[in-house]
């Protein structure tokens, strides 16, 4: 790195550019943790944390085994539960519930 670069760096105006604003607009502190919490979530359902984990310490892949093997298995069984009350709905056996 050259001095001259280094000099820029060290200077609050270096990181003022509109592709960091762009970026940092919509930036959340809590949307961040949110998606950390879950990473950590997944990471430690998968069995990573194990020291003879195959892949432990890696992270690749947990969303892929989150969606196959706990979302994906809830979300089928959830949309038969729903087609049923629609069922049921449709029938007259099951009435609206009117929220206050």
């Amino acid at each position: 790195m050259t001095d001259d670069l280094a000099k820029k760096l060290r200077t609050a105006g270096a990181f003022d550019t509109p592709w960091l604003k762009e970026q940092l607009r919509n930036w959340s502190v809590v949307e961040e943790q949110k998606r950390a919490d879950f990473m950590e979530h997944m990471y430690k359902c998968s069995g990573r944390q194990d020291k003879t984990h195959p892949m432990h310490g890696l992270y690749t892949g947990l969303y892929q085994d989150f969606c196959i093997k706990e979302a994906g298995p809830f979300a089928r069984e959830r949309w038969f539960e729903m087609q049923e009350a629609i069922r049921l709905y449709e029938e007259k056996k099951l009435q609206p519930v009117i929220l206050e």
